[in-house]
């Protein structure tokens, strides 16, 4: 199993983490244009228990986009990883707009009148996303809803399978080096659940994690 570690950049200070494994790294875009980094060197050599040791605390210390601090409306990060089928990445990721309710039920069935009704319990939530390629090794990148998941307060992944069809925009689109997309992806979450949040790439280096509630 490969190992991935990260390396956390601040405006002030920096924080080296060496492993074996793909290399990753995100950073916060802001108006500003500084940034946060994290990101991870796979060809530093470094003993085995010093790896571990700085990958946990690289873990404990990455606060962009994470599942304890997810990025919300308006921010954009920049993540660089290396992917098994598309080589070195580099994606502008940036949650615009999040729809939910009577407004977001309604956008689904106009969008096709066969697409499915929320359960009693359930409603829709829509978030409209951008999407910036700067580097598509392996072009083009495909560019799909099954890269992003819903996963609820409580910590429960919504593993639930849906397909909502047109919807406009699309997010869902073939991404060569330079391109740029807006659009809708889905999900089906419960109405009492107050802090949904969406994971894009989960489970991955590349992993970002957003806000489905605003505040």
């Amino acid at each position: 199993m490969k190992k991935a570690s990260f390396f956390v950049s601040f405006v002030a200070a920096a924080m080296v983490v060496t492993g074996c494994g793909e290399e990753s790294s995100v950073e916060r875009v802001d108006e500003t244009e500084e940034a946060t980094e994290v990101t991870a060197d796979a060809e530093v050599e470094a003993t085995e228990e010093e790896n571990e040791e700085a990958a946990e605390e690289s873990v404990e210390n990455r606060n962009v986009g994470t599942r304890d601090n997810p990025l919300v409306i308006g921010e954009r990060v920049t993540v660089e990883y290396n992917d098994l089928f598309y080589g070195n990445v580099s994606l502008d990721v940036e949650l615009l707009e999040v729809i939910s309710g009577d407004e977001a039920a309604e956008r689904v069935q106009d969008g096709n009148p066969f697409n499915e009704e929320a359960g009693e319990n359930e409603e829709y939530v829509l978030a409209k996303f951008y999407v910036k390629a700067h580097e598509i090794e392996e072009e083009p990148f495909d560019l799909n809803h099954a890269q992003f998941d819903a996963v609820s307060s409580t910590g429960n992944a919504y593993d639930e399978f849906i397909s909502v069809s047109g919807l406009e925009p699309d997010l869902s689109n073939e991404l060569y080096s330079g391109a740029e997309r807006e659009g809708y992806t889905y999900f089906l979450v419960d109405k009492d659940d107050e802090n949904p949040l969406a994971a894009f790439k989960r489970r991955t280096n590349a992993e970002l994690w957003f806000e489905l509630r605003e505040e």
